[in-house]
């Protein structure tokens, strides 16, 4: 059941970028055939997992920890892009009709106006994360063709990224981020795959 409140915003893409221009981007050169790539400089890196074997519990453990591991940085929003221009809704994932939870991912979307033109940031408040992660990740972890999905506060402290098989990445931009990222991650259920400083 989708709340009859929202706490999502959207953000025009050129608008986001220009916001927050530490966003990664990946871009197909025609001419050289190729893709481009931009990802700012980073301090450290960290991939993170949660510990369940079962895809709707590892869904929901992975959206109540980030939430909270959001809290423990007293991050009040985060701001989402993707590093393509594709939108947020493909045709392949309108087209499915099989997997309950993914048509549930759809309505949510359809509930904030997002539809198969939008391209654009979504900023999101702590009030409304915990919903939008299960959803974000459903949606994500189902379909291939999307753009790569990236995560920042409003300050630009770190980016994250959530990767299909629900492992995520947090690069943090600086020293006092990355310190205070490890006390955060120690409150949480949050287990380190990796962790290295650039």
């Amino acid at each position: 059941m989708l709340s009859q409140t929202t706490m999502v915003t959207k953000i025009n893409r050129d608008n986001c970028l220009k916001e927050f221009s530490n966003f990664p981007l990946r871009h197909y050169d025609e001419a050289t055939d190729e893709e481009e790539y931009f990802y700012p400089a980073v301090f450290a890196t960290q991939w993170l997992k949660v510990a369940s074997n079962d895809k709707i519990e590892s869904t929901e453990l992975l959206a109540s920890e980030l939430t909270k591991l959001m809290k423990q940085l007293c991050y009040s929003k985060l701001i989402i892009l993707g590093d393509t221009e594709q939108s947020w809704v493909s045709k392949l994932s309108l087209e499915r009709n099989d997997y309950e939870p993914l048509i549930e991912a759809l309505r949510y979307l359809a509930y904030n106006n997002i539809d198969t033109y939008f391209n654009g940031g979504l900023q999101v408040s702590d009030t409304d994360l915990y919903e939008f992660l299960k959803h974000f990740y459903c949606l994500t972890s189902c379909d291939a063709s999307l753009p790569y999905f990236h995560f920042m506060d409003i300050d630009q402290n770190f980016i994250g990224f959530i990767h299909y098989s629900g492992e995520m990445r947090i690069d943090t931009m600086n020293k006092g981020t990355q310190l205070l990222l490890e006390r955060a991650i120690k409150q949480t259920r949050f287990i380190k795959v990796l962790q290295r400083a650039k």
